[in-house]
């Protein structure tokens, strides 16, 4: 089988991302859940602490290695052998920018494939921006994300920083 990449920002993971890759883990002998650091964005979370709650909630599954990267993400996928890209969706809106992607990482990488998987109907509606909204208003946001994350959100609006 080949190895499946799943980029994001994952800014902070929920547990709509953890449907994804619990279910692409068990589609590929390999997923590599790959971290952008986004030169151009100002994250909650710095890359090294999302990659560190990735691995903390991807723990438990044996065949998911989490890093981190920037740049295009076809360079790195090409780079660790990746050759099927994995995405999620949520909506109709959220398909048609993932379809444009996917056709523009196979023209600048010929061979990659995507592959899109529906979110479950349980997260078809969660995003990092509402979880870290919801957090912000001191919201309970238990539902949304692991608790490893969710004590990492209160230490951040402990912070100021949500």
């Amino acid at each position: 089988m080949p190895t499946a990449m799943y980029p994001g920002s994952f800014d902070p993971v929920t547990r709509g991302h953890l449907d994804i890759i619990q279910r692409s883990a068990k589609m590929f002998d390999h997923l590599i859940v790959a971290v952008l650091n986004n030169s151009a964005k100002t994250p909650l979370f710095t890359v090294e602490e999302r990659v560190e709650m990735l691995k903390e909630c991807c723990a438990d599954i044996p065949n998911v290695e989490v890093r981190s990267f920037d740049g295009l993400t076809v360079n790195f996928a090409k780079q660790n052998n990746a050759t099927v890209m994995v995405r999620g969706l949520r909506a109709v809106t959220d398909f048609e920018n993932e379809i444009q992607l996917a056709h523009t990482n196979n023209a600048l990488m010929p061979g990659i494939e995507t592959v899109f998987l529906a979110t479950s109907i349980e997260w078809s509606y969660l995003s990092s921006t509402i979880v870290r909204e919801a957090a912000h208003y001191h919201q309970d946001v238990s539902k949304f994300v692991t608790p490893n994350v969710e004590k990492a959100l209160d230490k951040k609006i402990g912070e100021g920083k949500v």
